[in-house]
């Protein structure tokens, strides 16, 4: 079966500084975990190659499932 978006992005946000052991649910604030703005810009830029699609510059994501609802619209 193939992998949720979810489970794609959680993916990408715990190659960042620190989140390995980070359990990351729809929920989960960006901010409290550790991802400062640079952070998560990265995590974007790194989803924009997984998924290959160009995400909004301005936007910003404050929690997990908001970062995993505005890339399942882009692939819509």
């Amino acid at each position: 079966m193939a992998e949720s978006t979810f489970d794609r992005v959680c993916a990408i946000l715990k190659e960042q500084d620190g989140l390995e052991d980070v359990e990351l649910t729809r929920d989960t604030n960006l901010s409290e975990v550790g991802l400062d703005s640079l952070a998560t810009v990265e995590a974007v830029m790194a989803c924009e190659d997984e998924f290959g699609i160009e995400i909004d510059p301005e936007s910003n994501p404050k929690t997990v499932g908001e970062f995993v609802d505005m890339v399942d619209k882009l692939l819509k």
